[in-house]
């Protein structure tokens, strides 16, 4: 199959994006100290593949990753399913909730290292803290608007409330379940590594902040876009999932 042209002009702009990075430093339009160049960062990353422990550190990110956004998604999906059909139960857990969603990640970071220290419990609960807010606000949201009409159909052909909920509220609030997928994951991922960054004994945040201290800008930058690869990859998986059931209604 053809590339579409949106494949081609991304691909064209990454490229030259590439170029301009690489002779850019030679031509000392920017020193090379502070941004290195493609050809060393390459360099670099198979160093890392092969003598710094990268698969190590990757392995403990992906655990307090995965880790909190499974605990999100349990939590979440009945969570927003409560206060999208109580009114009672939005009135009572609403506005704590918002509170929470509004503050950010880091005010709550250092009383999670206070509470559960400085391991892999404290990341796992920055990440779910990142991630639950924007699945739950998303399945609220989904299930506050449903259509009105199928509803009112599956009422008049004799569906209880039980009925109602699985055959017509579900159904409708998993396209914008899913989209509060999408935007977890960015929370999420951004979570694990701040929380690293912060402080940790191993990680790929944790290598981050050795790196940075250590003036090694081509390390680091393996780092960086090993974790922008990551998050990329996750994101658009969630995506694909996302436009398949924007489309689709409950019959």
């Amino acid at each position: 199959m053809a590339p579409s042209r949106a494949t081609i002009i991304g691909t064209v702009a990454v490229l030259c994006f590439l170029a301009l990075w690489q002779v850019a430093p030679a031509l000392h339009w920017v020193n090379g100290r502070f941004t290195s160049q493609p050809s060393l960062v390459a360099l670099a990353a198979i160093d890392v593949l092969l003598h710094d422990d990268f698969f190590h550190h990757a392995g403990i990110s992906l655990a307090e990753f995965f880790l909190g956004f499974a605990l999100a998604i349990l939590v979440s999906i009945p969570l927003g399913m409560l206060l999208g059909t109580s009114l009672l139960a939005r009135h009572l857990i609403d506005p704590p909730l918002m509170a929470l969603y509004m503050a950010p990640t880091l005010v709550l970071l250092p009383i999670m290292i206070v509470w559960l220290g400085i391991g892999m419990a404290s990341k796992v609960a920055v990440v779910f803290l990142g991630a639950i807010f924007p699945i739950v606000v998303n399945t609220v949201a989904g299930m506050r608007e449903a259509d009105q009409r199928l509803i009112r159909m599956a009422q008049a052909f004799g569906a209880n409330g039980v009925d109602v909920f699985w055959r017509v509220l579900v159904p409708g609030a998993l396209p914008a379940f899913v989209t509060g997928l999408r935007l977890a994951v960015g929370r999420a991922v951004l979570g694990v590594i701040v929380g690293e960054l912060f402080v940790s004994q191993a990680g790929i945040g944790y290598q981050l902040t050795t790196y940075g201290q250590a003036m090694r800008i081509d390390r680091l930058w393996v780092y960086a876009l090993a974790v922008s690869a990551f998050g990329y990859g996750l994101t658009m998986a969630v995506r694909m999932l996302e436009n398949r059931l924007k489309s689709w209604r409950p019959e």
